[in-house]
């Protein structure tokens, strides 16, 4: 099993803190993280959001690379339909020499309404700009040069210098939360971030194999939550304004976008019951924590990326939670 964790370097106006503060205190505690034994960081993008989520997530993995010296550095995910792949590619690049070849890939369709709109960008035209960069990304980070001519991209002439240090080119991960998702990550990935239900695991794992592919070969992830505290009561009060924050903003995107029935049922839901979007706390124990990361290595997870901090807490406060993770957990799936 591996474990990774993901930054979004978020500052709501409740609990605001100068950005550069925000942003010396994360990388602090990435630094450290680098030495506790996880096996990933990862950075995580949005954009027009009151409390600052994270909107360029290749310069801050780069800022990672140059602050860490073994963890792996991933976006989880960078959200594809809204840049150019030739761009993409050539950041990526060097995200990859910066950190001597620790890069991992991760791409999503994206979903919020606002992100199209504001870049210009139809929605509908997500699927076949999806495809067409990574067929791009891939070709130029594995071909000499290169011609593309696309529906969505028409390219000449393409020649990526200085090429990413891996060989034959860094970890494609891609977001799943359906079936289409999946199909793209057997055609173009080594990976899946699986958002949704269990199901999507064996699923993915089928669809490798019809495809003649090795399912051992491919990774897959999914995303969780945990803060650690000996009285799990106690440590949920404390963090419930975070927990909120977070999950009312979740509920209300993805309900917003309604790109599934359950996405609507959640922002419905979140409006109308108070407390309703914050689902379950992350407070727990060590052996709750332990248990849950078993469960999901029994259904074949092999990758579990949590989130790294809470949108509003300090970042020094959850380093605790992951020095007890690394000390108490990790050891337990190696």
């Amino acid at each position: 099993m591996q474990f990774g964790l993901l930054y979004d370097f978020r500052n709501p106006p409740p609990w605001a803190v100068p950005f550069p503060r925000l942003y010396a205190e994360t990388l602090e505690q990435i630094r450290t993280v680098d030495t506790l034994g996880f096996d990933s960081v990862w950075v995580t993008e949005h954009h027009q959001i009151d409390d600052g989520y994270l909107p360029s997530v290749l310069p801050a993995a780069a800022a990672i690379a140059a602050v860490t010296q073994r963890v792996r550095i991933g976006t989880c995910v960078l959200l594809l339909p809204l840049h150019h792949p030739l761009r993409v590619a050539e950041d990526g690049a060097i995200v990859d020499v910066v950190s001597n070849g620790r890069f991992i890939f991760g791409a999503g369709l994206g979903y919020k309404l606002d992100e199209f709109a504001a870049y210009g960008i139809d929605r509908r035209q997500r699927p076949s700009r999806m495809d067409e960069s990574l067929e791009i990304i891939s070709r130029a980070w594995t071909e000499e040069q290169f011609d593309f001519h696309g529906r969505r991209f028409d390219l000449k002439d393409v020649r990526l210098t200085p090429k990413p240090v891996q060989r034959p080119r860094p970890p494609i991960w891609l977001a799943g939360r359906a079936e289409p998702a999946l199909r793209r990550a057997v055609r173009y990935g080594d990976g899946v971030i699986a958002v949704g239900a269990p199901e999507l695991i064996q699923q993915y794992r089928a669809l490798l194999a019809a495809a003649g592919k090795d399912p051992r070969q491919a990774t897959v992830a999914v995303l969780r939550s945990v803060v650690l505290g000996d009285d799990p009561g106690r440590t949920a009060e404390e963090i419930a304004p975070y927990v909120g924050w977070r999950a009312r903003n979740y509920a209300e995107w993805y309900g917003e976008a309604g790109d599934l029935p359950a996405d609507v049922a959640w922002r419905e839901r979140a409006r109308r019951e108070e407390g309703a979007a914050t689902g379950i706390t992350p407070a727990m124990t060590v052996e709750a924590a332990a248990a849950e990361v078993a469960a999901l290595a029994a259904i074949g997870v092999d990758c579990v990326i949590y989130f790294a901090t809470l949108p509003g807490y300090p970042p020094s406060a959850m380093l605790p939670t992951w020095e007890t993770f690394a000390r108490q957990i990790i050891p337990r799936f190696r």
